[in-house]
């Protein structure tokens, strides 16, 4: 090596370890950009290039990592780093066959890589292989029992599978998870004993459509001999008004009544030991206010099919660039004879419809919406709903209406597999991709659907 060479080498390996030290400290964009100066003057460096794929990721520039892994692995062949990060990026692209084989090629090169078995069984997840996936998962926690993320993962791989009692059990993983910790009380949490008329604190997590979910559980908690107080999301009181066996219900954040005992909301599956032959109050189990629904009936049109749209739900979600298919297949629903449209989207997105050029293809009904019993009035009134996996099919679900729900080829997992029914809420009707992004041929389906209903 001449010395202006090795000038180069010691000037790229000094750039590198300060992108290293922008990487830790979660400056990516200024990682990236050190990555790649090191990299112009030594490219034979195949951890820069691996560490790049890395922030590239990071960063939702997928493709890109894809490439920049190609090239540490065209370096290093023999990396399992470099095959399994291949194989993360593969699978953020729905390449899910090539993460496959990139996951197995990691493992293949160093057997104990628990992190790439892990990585294997999030792609066998994803590509509806659940027996092979919670295999590679369980197989990953034997080997690293305190391995926080596969229990998790291992946990949705149940449920998906319907494997309700044993993924329900593993799902208390969820608090050990960073971004997830338990509240702290100063009393005991219930764990399904005897409750002999003390009261017991319900308190909603996650998402609004969860609550919804998960609220049909409090009837049981009262059927337990308990008092039940249900603490949830301020826009879901006044619509929790008609939940059975709720003695009281307090919005997240007020100050909260005197209890003995608290239980979350998603925890009580486990504690009553559900499976999916014994759902409770599969039913409907939510209603609309009557005075809230005048409210909305002259919005309705008599004389047509009345549907109400979702198109977009959270975008915080971690699928929803997966699970959100956009207003732009709906808009080839809304020339359908015979239907009278309504838009139930909330947010942001709500100006979807006037960007799109839609403003007199559906009614917006968003600005009316003061809560989710707002929501419900409306909802009540719909012929039908076609929503993403949102809140909103949640509470058509709850509300017993019909609502088609559009999903991405791997679903959370509470739609199971390859059903078009959902145990949980009869009325609902699941519309699923056959392929990863293929939104077309879903909506194709519901298309047809909906032209046989409207002319029913």
């Amino acid at each position: 090596m001449t010395d202006s060479a090795q000038n180069r080498a010691r000037r790229a390996k000094q750039i590198f370890e300060r992108a290293l030290d922008a990487h830790r400290a979660g400056r990516l964009d200024d990682a990236i950009r050190g990555y790649s100066d090191s990299l112009s003057l030594d490219s034979d460096q195949p951890q820069a290039y691996n560490n790049m794929g890395v922030a590239l990721r990071a960063g939702g520039a997928f493709h890109a990592a894809v490439a920049s892994y190609n090239r540490a692995i065209a370096l290093r062949s023999d990396d399992p780093g470099s095959h399994s990060n291949l194989g993360n990026a593969l699978r953020a692209l729905g390449r899910h066959a090539e993460a496959e084989a990139s996951h197995r090629r990691a493992i293949t090169l160093n057997s104990n890589y628990i992190e790439a078995r892990y990585n294997l069984g999030l792609v066998l997840k994803d590509q509806g292989k659940l027996d092979e996936s919670i295999a590679c998962l369980e197989e990953a926690v034997k080997r690293k029992p305190d391995y926080i993320d596969a229990h998790w993962d291992l946990s949705l791989a149940l449920l998906m599978r319907g494997d309700l009692e044993a993924g329900f059990e593993e799902y208390e993983w969820r608090w050990r998870l960073a971004e997830n910790p338990p509240r702290d009380f100063d009393k005991p949490a219930w764990n399904g004993g005897p409750l002999d008329g003390r009261t017991v604190l319900l308190h909603a997590e996650q998402g609004m459509g969860d609550s919804i979910q998960f609220a049909r559980y409090v009837a049981l908690v009262a059927e337990r001999g308990g008092r039940a107080i249900l603490e949830c999301q301020a826009p879901l009181v006044d619509l929790f008004a008609s939940l059975a066996g709720a003695a009281e219900i307090v919005a997240r954040g007020d100050a909260l009544p005197e209890f003995d005992l608290h239980a979350p909301l998603l925890s009580l599956p486990r504690i009553f030991k559900t499976g999916l032959d014994s759902i409770p109050a599969s039913e409907s189990y939510l209603s609309a206010d009557p005075a809230r629904r005048k409210k909305f009936a002259g919005s309705l049109d008599k004389k047509r099919f009345n549907v109400g749209l979702v198109w977009a739900g959270k975008p915080s979600h971690r699928n929803d660039r997966n699970r959100s298919a956009g207003i732009e297949p709906f808009i080839d629903l809304l020339g359908t004879p015979g239907c009278a449209f309504h838009s139930l989207q909330v947010g942001a997105r709500a100006g979807d419809i006037a960007a799109t050029g839609c403003a007199g293809l559906m009614r917006d009904q968003a600005p009316e919406f003061g809560d989710f019993a707002d929501t419900a009035a409306l909802v009540s009134g719909l012929d039908l709903v076609i929503s993403v996996d949102t809140s909103v099919c949640h509470l058509a679900g709850a509300l017993g209406k019909p609502c088609w729900v559009v999903l991405p080829y791997t679903p959370d997992w509470r739609w199971l597999m390859a059903r078009e029914d959902s145990p949980w809420y009869p009325s609902l009707r699941l519309f699923r991709q056959e392929s990863f992004g293929d939104w077309p041929s879903v909506f194709a389906r519901i298309g047809a659907a909906l032209a046989e209903a409207a002319g029913a």
